[in-house]
């Protein structure tokens, strides 16, 4: 059978074409919210703002959900007289992301404190095998500003890497804005009257807490076994420790509040404090207290491995305090 001359001409111009289709309605859509995040984006603009409303130097508390349930920034500033803001988030935006957001937030004379989830540490890498599609759906929604700052190459990942469902979610956002049904209205106003305005989850009650969650105990391999060879979440903490620096912003690291597992004592345990000291202290940046004091037993944890009680996190964050008070001093 005699093949047409023109179909290998029309094959690779088919491709083409697609290709530009795709990555077209790609870079189109950026910065247009869709309703899927919307509570997500609430929160971090509530919380920015509340940071950016503080003239005098403050504390910023920097992790995911850990931070936002395990952290009492409210409790800082009362005993201290420093305020703070606690930015604890989603984890599943990475560091990256998060540190992008926070450089932001920071001005001279502002204190860090560093309190990611272990898990955190593996997500350096944006578009690796840990992307995760919340980090992908929101920065498209709500950051164009963030990718149009990435090399033109991380961009086309990112393409590739959203789903085609998202994709045309955003591009209908384009030409007709997401209408905000009901229930999402008061799912948001419900998560917001639970962060009281320094930016702490107050709603994880004992009548609240689940009889029965699966990931409250659950293990985190980190905590364990130590840290990969590799850790693809330290070359963006590290720069940005190296901006904090040029900028006089003093960065603190600490361990994240988590349910203890009977494997965190064993051995092999020991290694993973040491290689989080080793990063840390050798840029200058102070690693407070001791992995022991932030495993907290089930009993005293809410819906996940990283969310305390809100009894336990007020008393976990006097006991951080002892660590912390000696960097923050009250404004005159």
């Amino acid at each position: 059978m005699k093949i047409r001359r023109s179909f290998f001409i029309a094959l690779p111009v088919g491709l083409l074409l697609s290709a530009a289709i795709y990555f077209g309605l790609f870079f189109l859509q950026l910065g247009v919210p869709t309703a899927q995040w919307a509570w997500l984006h609430e929160i971090i603009e509530t919380k920015r703002k509340a940071a950016e409303a503080i003239t005098q130097p403050k504390l910023l508390i920097v992790a995911g959900s850990s931070a936002l349930y395990g952290i009492s920034a409210e409790e800082i500033e009362r005993q201290t007289g420093f305020p703070t803001v606690n930015f604890g988030t989603n984890a599943a935006l990475g560091p990256d992301y998060i540190l992008h957001v926070t450089r932001k937030m920071c001005r001279p004379g502002d204190v860090v404190l560093l309190a990611f989830e272990y898990e955190q540490y593996l997500f350096g890498n944006l578009t690796g095998d840990t992307t995760d599609e919340l980090f992908i759906d929101y920065i498209l929604g709500h950051d164009r500003e963030y990718i149009r700052g990435l090399s033109f190459q991380t961009q086309l990942k990112l393409a590739l890497l959203t789903s085609t469902d998202r994709l045309w979610m955003g591009v209908r956002a384009v030409f007709q804005k997401p209408v905000q049904s009901a229930a999402t209205a008061a799912f948001i106003q419900e998560m917001l009257a639970n962060i009281n305005a320094h930016g702490d989850q107050t709603n994880a009650l004992p009548e609240r807490r689940p009889a029965d969650s699966a990931v409250r105990s659950m293990l985190t391999s980190i905590p364990a076994y130590g840290f990969p060879e590799t850790v693809p979440g330290f070359p963006p903490i590290q720069k940005f420790c190296e901006w904090a620096k040029a900028n006089d912003v003093r960065v603190l690291a600490t361990f994240p509040n988590t349910c203890h597992r009977p494997e965190y004592d064993q051995p092999a345990a020991k290694q993973m404090p040491v290689q989080f000291r080793a990063f840390f202290e050798p840029m200058g940046v102070p690693v407070l207290g001791d992995i022991s004091e932030a495993m907290l037993p089930e009993e005293k944890m809410f819906d996940s491995l990283y969310h305390p009680l809100r009894s336990a996190a007020l008393e976990r964050t006097r006991q951080l305090l002892v660590h912390l008070a000696p960097y923050l001093k009250p404004p005159r």
